[in-house]
Protein backbone atom coordinates (compact mmCIF):
# COMPACT_ATOMS: atom_id res chain seq x y z
CA UNK A 1 0.00 0.00 0.00
CA UNK A 2 2.77 2.45 0.89
CA UNK A 3 4.41 1.83 -2.51
CA UNK A 4 1.17 2.58 -4.35
CA UNK A 5 0.57 5.76 -2.38
CA UNK A 6 4.18 6.97 -2.49
CA UNK A 7 6.67 7.37 0.34
CA UNK A 8 5.81 9.79 3.16
CA UNK A 9 8.57 11.15 5.42
CA UNK A 10 7.47 9.16 8.49
CA UNK A 11 9.21 6.09 9.86
CA UNK A 12 6.44 3.95 11.32
CA UNK A 13 8.82 1.22 12.48
CA UNK A 14 9.97 -2.21 11.42
CA UNK A 15 7.36 -4.92 10.79
CA UNK A 16 6.53 -6.92 13.89
CA UNK A 17 6.30 -10.68 14.10
CA UNK A 18 2.74 -11.96 14.18
CA UNK A 19 1.95 -13.24 17.69
CA UNK A 20 -0.05 -16.40 18.26
CA UNK A 21 -3.70 -15.41 18.15
CA UNK A 22 -6.22 -16.62 20.72
CA UNK A 23 -9.60 -17.97 19.75
CA UNK A 24 -11.29 -15.44 22.03
CA UNK A 25 -10.63 -11.99 23.53
CA UNK A 26 -12.51 -9.19 25.24
CA UNK A 27 -12.08 -6.62 22.49
CA UNK A 28 -10.82 -6.99 18.92
CA UNK A 29 -9.55 -3.81 17.26
CA UNK A 30 -9.36 -3.83 13.47
CA UNK A 31 -6.73 -1.42 12.14
CA UNK A 32 -3.37 -0.42 13.62
CA UNK A 33 -3.49 3.29 12.90
CA UNK A 34 -3.78 6.07 15.43
CA UNK A 35 -7.39 5.28 16.38
CA UNK A 36 -6.85 1.55 16.74
CA UNK A 37 -3.58 1.82 18.65
CA UNK A 38 -4.98 4.49 20.98
CA UNK A 39 -7.99 2.27 21.68
CA UNK A 40 -5.73 -0.76 22.27
CA UNK A 41 -3.46 1.20 24.60
CA UNK A 42 -6.34 2.46 26.72
CA UNK A 43 -8.09 -0.91 26.74
CA UNK A 44 -4.99 -2.80 27.80
CA UNK A 45 -4.24 -0.30 30.56
CA UNK A 46 -7.71 -1.01 31.93
CA UNK A 47 -6.96 -4.74 32.00
CA UNK A 48 -8.93 -5.78 28.92
CA UNK A 49 -7.72 -8.70 26.82
CA UNK A 50 -7.32 -6.87 23.49
CA UNK A 51 -6.10 -8.04 20.08
CA UNK A 52 -5.28 -5.61 17.25
CA UNK A 53 -5.66 -7.03 13.74
CA UNK A 54 -3.84 -5.16 10.96
CA UNK A 55 -4.03 -6.28 7.34
CA UNK A 56 -0.60 -4.83 6.53
CA UNK A 57 1.55 -3.12 9.13
CA UNK A 58 1.30 -0.38 11.73
CA UNK A 59 0.52 2.96 10.09
CA UNK A 60 0.06 1.52 6.60
CA UNK A 61 -3.11 3.51 5.97
CA UNK A 62 -4.19 7.09 6.56
CA UNK A 63 -2.24 7.49 9.82
CA UNK A 64 1.12 6.89 8.18
CA UNK A 65 0.34 9.00 5.11
CA UNK A 66 -0.76 12.19 6.83
CA UNK A 67 0.90 15.59 6.86
CA UNK A 68 0.94 15.33 10.68
CA UNK A 69 -0.78 18.62 11.47
CA UNK A 70 -2.84 18.31 14.65
CA UNK A 71 -5.97 20.46 14.92
CA UNK A 72 -8.72 20.76 17.50
CA UNK A 73 -12.13 19.19 17.04
CA UNK A 74 -13.46 17.82 13.77
CA UNK A 75 -13.60 18.90 10.13
CA UNK A 76 -16.93 20.64 10.82
CA UNK A 77 -15.82 22.31 14.04
CA UNK A 78 -16.03 21.46 17.74
CA UNK A 79 -18.42 18.67 18.72
CA UNK A 80 -19.28 17.48 22.22
CA UNK A 81 -16.84 14.76 23.21
CA UNK A 82 -14.40 15.75 20.49
CA UNK A 83 -13.56 19.27 21.59
CA UNK A 84 -10.46 18.56 23.67
CA UNK A 85 -8.52 16.42 21.19
CA UNK A 86 -5.26 18.34 21.51
CA UNK A 87 -5.23 17.98 25.29
CA UNK A 88 -5.95 14.25 25.00
CA UNK A 89 -3.16 13.84 22.44
CA UNK A 90 -0.69 15.67 24.68
CA UNK A 91 -1.68 13.65 27.76
CA UNK A 92 -1.42 10.32 25.96
CA UNK A 93 2.00 11.15 24.53
CA UNK A 94 3.21 12.26 27.96
CA UNK A 95 1.86 9.37 30.01
CA UNK A 96 3.07 6.78 27.48
CA UNK A 97 6.52 8.37 27.29
CA UNK A 98 6.28 9.00 23.53
CA UNK A 99 8.81 11.49 22.14
CA UNK A 100 7.13 12.61 18.92
CA UNK A 101 8.23 16.26 18.58
CA UNK A 102 4.76 17.43 19.60
CA UNK A 103 4.56 21.20 19.18
CA UNK A 104 1.14 22.71 19.91
CA UNK A 105 1.96 26.43 19.64
CA UNK A 106 -0.84 26.97 17.13
CA UNK A 107 -1.62 26.78 13.45
CA UNK A 108 -1.95 29.69 11.03
CA UNK A 109 -5.26 30.04 9.21
CA UNK A 110 -4.61 31.76 5.90
CA UNK A 111 -7.01 33.66 3.65
CA UNK A 112 -6.82 34.78 0.04
CA UNK A 113 -7.27 38.55 -0.17
CA UNK A 114 -6.61 41.34 -2.64
CA UNK A 115 -3.40 43.29 -1.93
CA UNK A 116 -3.89 45.92 0.79
CA UNK A 117 -1.58 48.87 1.57
CA UNK A 118 -1.88 48.32 5.34
CA UNK A 119 -1.07 44.59 5.39
CA UNK A 120 1.80 42.44 4.21
CA UNK A 121 0.90 39.16 2.52
CA UNK A 122 2.68 35.99 3.50
CA UNK A 123 2.82 34.68 -0.07
CA UNK A 124 1.52 35.17 -3.56
CA UNK A 125 -0.81 32.34 -4.62
CA UNK A 126 -1.65 32.39 -8.30
CA UNK A 127 -3.36 35.70 -9.04
CA UNK A 128 -4.08 36.38 -5.37
CA UNK A 129 -2.23 36.80 -2.09
CA UNK A 130 -2.28 34.79 1.12
CA UNK A 131 -2.51 36.57 4.46
CA UNK A 132 -2.36 35.18 7.99
CA UNK A 133 -5.89 35.74 9.28
CA UNK A 134 -5.55 34.18 12.74
CA UNK A 135 -3.79 31.52 14.80
CA UNK A 136 -5.95 28.52 15.68
CA UNK A 137 -5.24 25.81 18.29
CA UNK A 138 -3.05 23.10 16.84
CA UNK A 139 0.48 22.21 15.87
CA UNK A 140 2.70 19.49 14.45
CA UNK A 141 4.28 16.19 15.42
CA UNK A 142 6.28 13.26 14.07
CA UNK A 143 3.40 10.89 13.39
CA UNK A 144 5.75 7.97 12.75
CA UNK A 145 7.15 8.34 16.24
CA UNK A 146 3.63 8.59 17.66
CA UNK A 147 2.57 5.39 15.88
CA UNK A 148 5.69 3.53 17.03
CA UNK A 149 5.20 4.81 20.57
CA UNK A 150 1.53 3.86 20.76
CA UNK A 151 2.27 0.38 19.42
CA UNK A 152 5.03 -0.06 22.00
CA UNK A 153 2.93 1.28 24.86
CA UNK A 154 -0.08 -0.85 23.91
CA UNK A 155 2.05 -3.99 23.69
CA UNK A 156 3.75 -3.25 27.01
CA UNK A 157 0.32 -2.89 28.59
CA UNK A 158 -0.64 -6.34 27.30
CA UNK A 159 -2.27 -5.78 23.90
CA UNK A 160 -1.42 -8.23 21.13
CA UNK A 161 -0.78 -6.51 17.78
CA UNK A 162 -0.94 -8.84 14.77
CA UNK A 163 0.28 -7.42 11.46
CA UNK A 164 -0.42 -9.06 8.13
CA UNK A 165 -3.80 -10.38 9.28
CA UNK A 166 -6.67 -9.28 7.00
CA UNK A 167 -10.19 -9.58 8.36
CA UNK A 168 -13.11 -10.69 6.19
CA UNK A 169 -16.43 -8.76 6.17
CA UNK A 170 -18.16 -8.90 9.54
CA UNK A 171 -21.27 -11.04 10.01
CA UNK A 172 -23.74 -10.34 12.81
CA UNK A 173 -23.62 -12.90 15.59
CA UNK A 174 -20.48 -14.64 14.35
CA UNK A 175 -16.79 -14.49 15.34
CA UNK A 176 -14.38 -12.47 13.23
CA UNK A 177 -13.21 -14.46 10.23
CA UNK A 178 -9.55 -13.97 9.34
CA UNK A 179 -8.16 -14.38 5.83
CA UNK A 180 -5.93 -17.25 6.99
CA UNK A 181 -8.94 -19.32 8.00
CA UNK A 182 -8.86 -18.65 11.76
CA UNK A 183 -11.72 -17.12 13.71
CA UNK A 184 -11.64 -14.81 16.70
CA UNK A 185 -14.59 -14.36 19.04
CA UNK A 186 -14.76 -11.01 20.82
CA UNK A 187 -17.28 -9.45 23.15
CA UNK A 188 -16.75 -6.13 21.34
CA UNK A 189 -15.16 -5.13 18.02
CA UNK A 190 -13.77 -1.68 17.24
CA UNK A 191 -13.43 -0.97 13.52
CA UNK A 192 -10.73 1.66 12.94
CA UNK A 193 -9.89 1.33 9.26
CA UNK A 194 -10.93 4.80 7.99
CA UNK A 195 -11.13 4.76 4.16
CA UNK A 196 -11.30 0.93 4.01
CA UNK A 197 -14.14 0.51 6.50
CA UNK A 198 -16.68 -0.35 3.80
CA UNK A 199 -14.71 -3.56 3.15
CA UNK A 200 -15.79 -4.77 6.59
CA UNK A 201 -19.21 -3.32 7.41
CA UNK A 202 -22.15 -1.83 5.46
CA UNK A 203 -21.47 1.90 5.26
CA UNK A 204 -23.11 3.40 2.17
CA UNK A 205 -22.78 7.01 3.30
CA UNK A 206 -18.96 7.05 3.15
CA UNK A 207 -16.73 7.85 0.16
CA UNK A 208 -12.95 7.87 -0.06
CA UNK A 209 -10.27 9.82 -1.93
CA UNK A 210 -6.53 10.25 -2.03
CA UNK A 211 -5.21 13.58 -0.77
CA UNK A 212 -1.81 14.57 -2.12
CA UNK A 213 1.35 16.02 -0.60
CA UNK A 214 5.01 16.62 -1.33
CA UNK A 215 8.13 17.50 0.64
CA UNK A 216 10.93 19.75 -0.54
CA UNK A 217 14.61 19.22 -0.04
CA UNK A 218 15.85 20.71 3.28
CA UNK A 219 15.68 24.50 3.27
CA UNK A 220 18.44 26.67 4.69
CA UNK A 221 17.52 28.71 7.76
CA UNK A 222 17.80 31.95 5.77
CA UNK A 223 15.34 30.56 3.23
CA UNK A 224 12.93 29.52 5.99
CA UNK A 225 13.12 33.04 7.40
CA UNK A 226 12.71 34.63 3.97
CA UNK A 227 9.47 32.76 3.27
CA UNK A 228 8.02 33.79 6.63
CA UNK A 229 8.20 30.45 8.45
CA UNK A 230 10.87 31.24 11.03
CA UNK A 231 8.30 30.53 13.76
CA UNK A 232 7.75 27.11 12.18
CA UNK A 233 3.99 27.41 12.34
CA UNK A 234 1.91 24.97 10.31
CA UNK A 235 -0.74 26.52 8.12
CA UNK A 236 -3.90 25.86 6.15
CA UNK A 237 -6.19 28.03 4.06
CA UNK A 238 -9.69 28.80 5.28
CA UNK A 239 -10.89 29.24 1.70
CA UNK A 240 -10.26 27.85 -1.76
CA UNK A 241 -8.00 26.98 -3.47
CA UNK A 242 -7.05 24.88 -0.45
CA UNK A 243 -3.45 24.53 0.71
CA UNK A 244 -1.87 23.22 3.90
CA UNK A 245 1.71 22.78 5.02
CA UNK A 246 4.33 22.55 7.72
CA UNK A 247 8.07 22.30 8.23
CA UNK A 248 9.78 19.07 9.23
CA UNK A 249 12.55 18.95 11.83
CA UNK A 250 15.19 18.67 9.08
CA UNK A 251 14.01 21.85 7.33
CA UNK A 252 11.95 20.23 4.58
CA UNK A 253 8.72 22.02 3.76
CA UNK A 254 5.66 19.79 3.33
CA UNK A 255 2.66 21.13 1.41
CA UNK A 256 -0.54 19.43 0.38
CA UNK A 257 -3.60 20.08 -1.76
CA UNK A 258 -5.85 18.26 -4.17
CA UNK A 259 -8.02 15.13 -4.06
CA UNK A 260 -8.22 12.19 -6.43
CA UNK A 261 -11.43 10.14 -6.24
CA UNK A 262 -11.35 6.53 -7.44
CA UNK A 263 -13.92 5.64 -10.11
CA UNK A 264 -15.00 2.50 -8.25
CA UNK A 265 -14.76 3.96 -4.75
CA UNK A 266 -11.77 1.78 -3.81
CA UNK A 267 -8.96 4.13 -2.81
CA UNK A 268 -6.46 1.25 -2.84
CA UNK A 269 -6.64 1.28 -6.62
CA UNK A 270 -5.44 4.88 -6.82
CA UNK A 271 -1.68 5.27 -7.24
CA UNK A 272 0.41 8.41 -7.09
CA UNK A 273 1.54 7.34 -10.56
CA UNK A 274 -1.98 7.49 -11.98
CA UNK A 275 -2.36 10.29 -14.56
CA UNK A 276 -4.83 12.25 -12.42
CA UNK A 277 -2.60 12.07 -9.35
CA UNK A 278 0.55 12.94 -11.31
CA UNK A 279 -1.17 15.96 -12.84
CA UNK A 280 -2.40 17.12 -9.43
CA UNK A 281 1.07 16.71 -7.92
CA UNK A 282 2.58 18.70 -10.82
CA UNK A 283 0.08 21.51 -10.16
CA UNK A 284 0.92 21.41 -6.46
CA UNK A 285 4.64 21.63 -7.19
CA UNK A 286 4.13 24.57 -9.54
CA UNK A 287 1.96 26.27 -6.94
CA UNK A 288 4.62 25.76 -4.27
CA UNK A 289 7.31 27.32 -6.46
CA UNK A 290 5.10 30.32 -7.13
CA UNK A 291 4.49 31.17 -3.47
CA UNK A 292 7.81 32.95 -2.99
CA UNK A 293 10.90 33.60 -5.14
CA UNK A 294 13.03 31.69 -2.62
CA UNK A 295 11.05 28.55 -3.46
CA UNK A 296 11.37 28.93 -7.21
CA UNK A 297 14.10 26.32 -7.68
CA UNK A 298 13.76 24.20 -4.55
CA UNK A 299 14.03 20.45 -5.10
CA UNK A 300 11.32 17.94 -4.18
CA UNK A 301 12.37 14.98 -2.03
CA UNK A 302 9.10 13.06 -1.70
CA UNK A 303 5.63 12.81 -3.23
CA UNK A 304 2.81 10.81 -1.68
CA UNK A 305 -0.89 10.53 -1.11
CA UNK A 306 -2.97 9.63 1.91
CA UNK A 307 -6.40 8.00 1.92
CA UNK A 308 -9.14 10.13 3.40
CA UNK A 309 -12.79 9.24 4.03
CA UNK A 310 -15.83 11.52 4.03
CA UNK A 311 -19.49 11.00 4.76
CA UNK A 312 -22.40 12.97 3.36
CA UNK A 313 -23.11 14.77 6.63
CA UNK A 314 -19.42 15.86 6.65
CA UNK A 315 -18.90 14.94 10.31
CA UNK A 316 -17.05 11.85 11.55
CA UNK A 317 -18.52 8.45 12.39
CA UNK A 318 -18.32 7.25 15.98
CA UNK A 319 -21.14 4.81 16.67
CA UNK A 320 -22.30 1.28 17.31
CA UNK A 321 -23.25 -0.24 13.97
CA UNK A 322 -27.05 -0.62 13.81
CA UNK A 323 -26.87 -3.97 11.97
CA UNK A 324 -23.91 -5.47 13.85
CA UNK A 325 -24.40 -5.65 17.64
CA UNK A 326 -21.21 -5.08 19.58
CA UNK A 327 -19.39 -3.45 16.65
CA UNK A 328 -18.21 0.14 17.19
CA UNK A 329 -17.25 1.99 14.00
CA UNK A 330 -14.97 5.02 13.85
CA UNK A 331 -13.67 7.08 10.95
CA UNK A 332 -14.65 9.47 8.13
CA UNK A 333 -12.36 12.07 9.67
CA UNK A 334 -12.21 14.04 6.39
CA UNK A 335 -8.49 14.71 6.71
CA UNK A 336 -8.85 16.09 10.24
CA UNK A 337 -7.95 12.99 12.18
CA UNK A 338 -4.48 13.29 13.73
CA UNK A 339 -5.57 14.49 17.17
CA UNK A 340 -9.18 13.38 16.75
CA UNK A 341 -8.19 9.75 16.16
CA UNK A 342 -6.19 9.50 19.39
CA UNK A 343 -9.06 11.14 21.28
CA UNK A 344 -11.77 8.89 19.80
CA UNK A 345 -9.59 5.81 20.30
CA UNK A 346 -9.55 6.61 24.01
CA UNK A 347 -13.31 7.18 24.06
CA UNK A 348 -13.95 3.99 22.10
CA UNK A 349 -12.07 2.10 24.82
CA UNK A 350 -14.26 3.69 27.50
CA UNK A 351 -17.39 2.76 25.53
CA UNK A 352 -16.22 -0.84 25.14
CA UNK A 353 -15.34 -1.28 28.82
CA UNK A 354 -17.78 0.95 30.68
CA UNK A 355 -20.62 1.22 28.21
CA UNK A 356 -20.01 4.95 28.12
CA UNK A 357 -22.67 6.48 25.82
CA UNK A 358 -21.60 7.73 22.40
CA UNK A 359 -22.49 11.18 21.05
CA UNK A 360 -25.44 11.57 18.71
CA UNK A 361 -23.34 13.32 16.04
CA UNK A 362 -21.42 10.13 15.28
CA UNK A 363 -24.43 7.94 14.44
CA UNK A 364 -24.50 5.81 11.28
CA UNK A 365 -27.41 6.54 8.95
Amino acid sequence: MSVVWGTPPWDTGAPRLRPALPSRCDVAVIGAGLTGLSAAYHLARRGADVVVLEAERVGAGASGHTGAIALEGTSIGPLAGADDCLAVLARVASEAGIACDLDLRGCWELEHRPPAPDATPLWRDGDGHLYVARTEPGGTLDVGALLRGLARAAAEAGARIAEGVPVLPLVAGHPLRLAGGETLAARCVIVATESLTRDLVPLPEVSAALTLALATEPLAEQTIAAIGLAERRPFYTADLPYLWGRLLADGRLVVGAGLVFPDDGDVRRVSVDDPAARAALARLEARLRGLHPALGTVGVSARWGGPVAFRRSAGPIFAWHPALPGVLVTGAYAGHGVALSVCLGKRAAAAAIDGQPLPDWGRIG
